[in-house]
């Protein structure tokens, strides 16, 4: 692994984590504005005076927002699982010669 100190290993995971936090959010709102009808966005879009913010934006063009949201939030969460795995202890790493 490329981060051995075990103390900057948990901050990276930490600051993915924090990073990860926002992305699941955003894809529940998405997801619960999907099912709602428009939801909050198209709230918000009639609060400031223009129309509908979710109008704007396709139907296909939502979808691939939601699916590139999906597969960022996967990776996140792949490589906080790649960080978290507790290393070979360094008696037991094999040495090249």
């Amino acid at each position: 692994m490329a981060v051995d100190n075990p103390r900057v290993r948990w901050v990276v995971i930490g600051l993915v984590v924090l990073l990860l936090v926002p992305l699941v959010v955003m894809l529940g709102m998405m997801a619960m504005g999907a099912m709602s009808s428009g939801g909050m966005m198209s709230q918000m879009g009639g609060m400031m005076g223009g129309g509908s913010i979710a109008g704007m934006m396709s139907p296909a063009a939502m979808v691939l927002c939601v699916a590139w949201l999906a597969l960022v939030a996967a990776a996140l969460v792949f490589l906080i699982i790649l960080l978290a795995r507790s290393p070979k202890p360094p008696a037991a790493r094999d040495k090249a010669a």
